[in-house]
This record gives structure tokens, C-alpha cells and sequence, in this order.
């Protein structure tokens, strides 16, 4: 079931968190601080996204898309991975998953909405002076104008959030993370951000391992608060729990 966290944690955190080091910053007529103000206004919303692990020629791509009610602590993902599908209800602390086979399990983590949706968690990351951003120019994303913004994050720092938003489920693994290129695409009207492109590379070491992956994902976000509706299914309701 880790896999699942992993991209889970991906996704809640990575937008968010490269805002890093952004404060005080105006280039082009965008404002930092009026973008990061503005997610913490986003209380819903839909999204789709693809995710490339692995080098050329040797490729995993993982797509799935969803849909999040932040306010009343809920969650859906359907994801894809090489044919396999698995569906996944965050509702508050319990976290369902349905398998490629039919079967429903249900754990619990009940830190994980603390620690992937609270600014709290992220002020060493905001307040860091090593992160820096680049205003590229300007693209239309689903009929909305918006800011093409480049940025070179505070990688320690991105590496430390991360951790915590996966409630400590790595520690047992040591890894070197390195974001080659990350854009966002934010909003002129909204300051919201409706895209983001992530290219990054990892080491993992565990047991005298060293496996080296490559990471690439694009998220598109729709419907901003937007009402939602997200109902666990009755099927899952009896599901049996297991540990994560």
C-alpha cells in the first residue's frame, strides 16, 4: 500500500510547498504573497494528472485524476498504473483503497490532511531565502490567462516537508532528491494555480541499494471551489482494515 502514500504525498504537498521563498516577490505584476494567500482559500476542486517514472526507454507512466473537499476532509483518486486500476477515498483519518481485483481495504493516518493541507507545517519552507522564482511569460490553461512561473526550490527543504507529509512512512529509506525544472501556471485573475510541470531525479538507498529514478508529472487543476461530491461507496463501507 506504500506506492499509493507515496503519490498521495506528492501530490497534496509539491504545489503548494515549491511556492517556497516566493515572498515579498513582484515581477510582471505578479505577487507572490496574493498567490500564496489565495490556496489558502482553495477549499475544492478537480484535478488530472500524469506521472512518468524511470528513464527512456524504460518508463512507467501513472494516470489518474480526482477530486478534493479539503473543508469536510475528503478525498478521491482513481489512478492507473501500466493497465492496473485502484480507487482511493480519503474520508478524515481513514483512507479506502479498491484494488485492480475488486477488494477494498481500509487504513488509517490520521495525520495525514494535518500535515498536507496546513500552512502550518510549511513556514520553515515559506520563510527560506534559498528558493527563487522567474517569471517566464504568459499561457492560456483551460480559457484562463496565467503567469508561466519558473522555480528553483530549496531542495532540504522540500525534502524535510515531504517526509513529514508521509507521517514518517520513509525513515527507513535515504534518498537525495534533485528538481531540475518545476513550473507553475498561476492564475492572473484568481492567483490560483491551474497547472503545474515537475521534472525531478531521486537516489533511493535502502538495504546497500542505490536505485535512481526519474520523475516527471503535469497536473491541471478544474473547478475551483466548486462544490464537489465525493461518497464513499457501500461496498467499501465493510472493508477489512489492514496496516499500513
Amino acid at each position: 500500500m506504500k506506492p499509493i502514500y507515496a503519490i498521495l504525498g506528492v501530490i497534496v504537498v509539491a504545489g503548494v510547498l515549491l511556492l517556497s521563498g516566493c515572498i515579498g516577490t513582484n515581477q510582471s505584476g505578479f505577487d507572490a504573497n496574493k498567490v500564496i494567500e489565495a490556496q489558502k482559500n482553495v477549499n475544492q476542486y478537480v484535478f488530472e494528472g500524469e506521472i512518468t517514472l524511470g528513464k527512456t526507454g524504460m518508463q512507467q507512466s501513472i494516470s489518474m485524476n480526482g477530486k478534493v473537499d479539503a473543508e469536510n476532509l475528503k478525498m478521491y483518486v482513481n489512478t492507473n498504473i501500466m493497465g492496473q486500476n485502484e480507487e482511493l477515498y480519503l474520508i478524515g483519518e481513514e483512507t479506502y483503497i479498491k484494488n485492480n481485483n475488486g477488494q477494498w481495504n481500509k487504513m488509517k493516518k490520521d495525520d495525514l490532511w494535518n500535515n498536507s493541507n496546513r500552512y502550518g507545517s510549511t513556514v520553515e519552507i515559506l520563510k527560506s531565502p534559498n528558493t527563487k522564482i522567474e517569471i517566464l511569460g504568459e499561457e492560456n490553461v483551460d480559457g484562463d490567462v496565467c503567469y508561466i512561473v519558473n522555480i528553483t526550490a530549496d531542495t532540504e527543504k522540500l525534502k524535510e516537508q515531504f517526509a513529514k507529509s508521509m507521517g514518517g512512512g520513509i525513515s527507513e529509506v535515504e534518498y537525495n532528491l534533485n528538481v531540475s525544472s518545476y513550473t507553475l501556471y498561476v492564475s492572473k485573475a484568481t492567483n490560483f494555480i491551474k497547472k503545474e510541470y515537475l521534472n525531478a531525479s531521486m537516489v533511493v538507498s535502502a538495504q546497500d541499494m542505490n536505485v535512481e529514478v526519474e520523475i516527471t508529472f503535469v497536473f491541471r487543476y478544474k473547478d475551483i471551489n466548486k462544490p464537489v461530491d465525493i461518497q464513499l461507496p457501500e461496498e467499501a463501507r465493510n472493508a477489512e482494515t489492514t496496516s499500513q
